[in-house]
C-alpha cells in the first residue's frame, strides 16, 4: 500500500473517531509504524492527507472508511534476556553512571534493562556512582540526587546506593595486596613511552621491580615524593595480549588538587574506572553485568584482577550502541553542561535537551521510555532510533488525555444573532464519554457572542466552529447560521477551534526553545498534567500559564 493510501486509511479512522476532525500527529505515528516511512516524509504526507480528509463531511468519512480493513495487532516486544542463575542465587545487578550531569535518554537504557532484570528475578538493584574522575568527567554535586530521583521516576527504586568515591581505602587496600603479590608495579614512564611499550608488546623498564621497590614508590605516590604525572600504578596482565588496550593497564594515578565534591582533597592517588569498578562489583556481590560492547576490554582487564584474588567474575551481556536523533541539543553530558554554563541552554531541563528531566518537563511518560528500550532488547547489533519513535510510544499513553482549545495569534470577532439558549458543551475526550464534558462559558453581549479564533483561520465566508455553530464571516463580524455545523456538507469549510473573548493568556514552549503566546480554554488543569490542545498537539502544564509542547 502506498504511503498516501496508508495515511488516508488512518486519517479517516482518526477523523471518524473524533467527530470528523483528524489529528495529523496520530496519523504520523501510524505511517511510520505501518509503512516504515521516514519521520519527515510521514509528517508531510500526514499533513496533506489529513487536510483533505478534514474537508469531508463525517458521513462521507464514515462511508470511505468502510473500504479499509484493520488488523488488530497484539502488542509484542523483545523480552528482557534470561540470565544464567544458579538455584537459590540472588541476582544482583547495578547501574553505574558517572554523575557529571543528570541522566539523559541514553542512560535510561541501562536504568531500564537493569531495573527490569531486578524485577524479573526478584533480585537486588544497586545504583553505583562511578565518580572517581575529578578531571575529565568531574562529578556535579547536584547530579547525584538527580540520578536517584530520575531512576525512581522511571519506576525502579534502587535497593542500595553506593559512591565509589567513598571507598578509596578499599581500593588502596587491594592495590597494596597486588603489589605484595608482584601483580602490580609503579611505572615512571611518560604516557607516550607507556603507549609505545604497550603497542609493541614489550615490558617497560619498571615492570620487573621488586615488591619492596614498588611499595616504597607507592608510598611516595600516596603521601608525596612523586608529583602528578611522575608515576602510575599498573596491573600486570599479558604483555603480549592481542588487544594492546588490555596490556598492563593503569590502576591508580596521582591527582594533587582534585577538589572532589565528596572526598575533597583527602587523597592524592585516584583509582581508574576499570580498577575501582572491578573491585566494587566484587564487594557488592554483583552477579550479572549488562553494558556496551565497547567495554569488552574493561572486562578483560578486570578479569586479571579477579584471577589474582581467586574471585568469580560476574556474568556479562553486551549491547550495541544506540544513536537517538531528533534533539536540538547534543546528547553528550559534557557538551550540555558547557552549553548550560555558556547560557546557550536555560538548564538541564531545557526542552532542547535529551535529558530525562527535559523529557519529563515536556510530558513524556516513564512508561513510554521504558517501552522504547525494552523493545530494543539486549543485542550487540548497533541501532539508530529517532525521537519520533519515542513520541509514538508516548502518544499511545497520553492519547486518553483531556482535550482543550488553544488559540495562537487570536483575533476577536463578534457573532450576531447567536441564540440566547445555545451552549457550548464538548466532551473532555470523544472516546471516553464517561469522563464528562467541557462546559465552555460563553461571552455574550446583548444578542451577540464575542469569540477568538486564530488569525490564520479568519477569512470572509462560511465557517464552522467546533462544538458550537456555523457562522458567516465578513471582516471582524459574523452572523449566526442555523444548522448542524458537523453536517454542513453543502459548504466547503473546515471546522476551526475558537475561544470566548475573555479566555486567559498562556504560553506554549516548543522543543526548539521557541515560545508561542495565545489564549487557552478556562479549565481545571493540574500542574504536571498532560493534555491535548486540539489541532496543536499534546502539552504539559508546567506553571499557571506556561505549557511545554510534548509532540503531535
Amino acid at each position: 500500500m502506498e504511503l498516501e493510501e496508508v495515511a488516508r486509511k488512518f486519517a479517516l479512522r482518526n477523523a471518524v473517531e473524533h467527530e470528523g476532525t483528524a489529528n495529523p500527529g496520530s496519523v504520523i505515528g501510524q505511517i511510520i509504524n505501518e509503512a516504515g516511512a521516514e519521520p519527515q516524509e510521514a509528517q508531510e504526507i500526514a499533513g496533506k492527507i489529513v487536510s483533505e480528509v478534514n474537508q469531508m463531511s463525517l458521513e462521507e468519512q464514515t462511508e470511505k472508511l468502510q473500504s479499509y480493513e484493520f488488523e488488530e495487532k497484539e502488542h509484542e516486544h523483545d523480552p528482557i534476556p534470561d540470565l544464567d542463575v544458579d538455584e537459590d542465587e540472588e541476582v544482583v545487578v547495578r547501574f553505574a553512571p558517572n554523575p557529571n550531569g543528570p541522566p539523559h535518554l541514553g542512560h535510561a537504557r541501562g536504568m531500564t534493562i537493569n531495573g527490569e532484570l531486578r524485577d524479573k528475578y526478584d533480585g537486588k538493584l544497586i545504583l553505583r556512582y562511578d565518580d572517581t574522575d575529578p578531571v575529565t568527567k568531574r562529578p556535579l554535586k547536584q547530579a547525584y540526587e538527580m540520578y536517584a530521583e530520575d531512576f525512581e521516576w522511571l519506576g525502579y527504586k534502587p535497593d542500595e546506593i553506593r559512591y565509589s568515591s567513598k571507598n578509596f581505602d578499599t581500593y588502596i587496600e587491594y592495590a597494596e595486596k597486588l603489589i605484595e603479590k608482584g601483580k602490580a608495579y609503579v611505572c615512571k614512564c611518560s604516557q607516550e613511552e607507556g603507549q609505545k611499550y604497550r603497542n609493541e608488546g614489550e615490558a617497560c623498564p619498571h615492570r620487573d621491580q621488586s615488591a619492596e621497590e614498588n611499595a616504597e614508590m607507592w608510598d611516595q605516590m600516596k603521601n608525596g615524593g612523586l608529583d602528578e604525572g611522575d608515576a602510575t600504578l599498573k596491573i600486570k596482565t599479558d604483555i603480549e595480549h592481542k588487544n594492546p588496550a588490555v596490556r598492563d593497564f593503569v590502576a591508580f594515578r596521582i591527582i594533587e588538587d582534585p577538589d572532589h565534591p565528596i572526598t575533597g582533597d583527602e587523597y592524592r592517588v585516584w583509582p581508574m574506572l576499570d580498577f575501582a569498578g572491578g573491585i566494587e562489583d566484587h564487594v557488592m556481590g554483583t552477579t550479572h553485568i549488562v553494558r556496551g560492547k565497547d567495554l569488552r576490554a574493561s572486562t578483560d582487564r578486570q578479569k586479571y584482577v579477579y584471577d589474582y584474588f581467586g574471585w568469580e567474575y560476574p556474568d556479562v551481556r553486551y549491547w550495541g550502541t544506540v544513536q537517538v536523533s531528533g534533539f536540538d541539543a547534543p546528547m553528550s553530558t559534557s557538551t550540555i553542561a558547557q552549553m548550560v554554563a555558556d547560557g546557550e541552554l536555560e538548564g538541564w531541563d531545557d526542552p532542547r535537551c535529551g535529558t530525562l528531566r527535559a523529557l519529563r518537563k515536556r510530558g513524556f511518560q516513564p512508561e513510554a521510555i521504558k517501552e522504547f528500550f525494552i523493545e530494543m532488547g539486549v543485542t550487540e547489533k548497533d541501532a539508530e532510533a529517532s525521537v519520533e519513535t519515542l513520541e509514538s510510544k508516548n502518544r499511545d499513553i497520553v492519547e486518553s488525555s483531556s482535550r482543550h482549545f488553544f488559540v495562537e495569534n487570536p483575533v476577536e470577532i463578534k457573532v450576531n444573532g447567536f441564540p440566547e439558549d445555545k451552549k457550548a458543551v464538548l466532551p473532555l475526550h470523544p472516546d471516553h464519554p464517561d469522563r464528562g464534558d467541557r462546559n465552555i462559558e460563553l461571552d455574550r453581549e446583548n444578542n451577540a457572542l464575542k469569540i477568538l479564533i486564530e488569525k490564520q483561520d479568519l477569512e470572509d465566508g462560511f465557517m464552522r466552529l467546533k462544538g458550537l455553530c456555523n457562522i458567516e464571516v465578513e471582516k471582524d463580524t459574523a452572523e449566526f447560521v442555523e444548522g448542524d455545523h458537523t453536517k454542513a456538507v453543502e459548504r466547503d469549510a473546515p471546522i476551526v477551534h475558537w475561544l470566548p473573548a475573555s479566555s486567559p493568556k498562556a504560553t506554549l514552549v516548543y522543543p526548539d526553545g521557541s515560545e508561542v503566546s495565545g489564549k487557552i480554554e478556562k479549565a481545571d488543569i493540574e500542574i504536571g498534567e498532560v493534555i491535548q490542545f486540539e489541532r496543536v498537539g499534546f502539552a504539559r502544564k508546567d506553571a499557571d500559564s506556561e505549557y511545554y509542547f510534548t509532540h503531535r
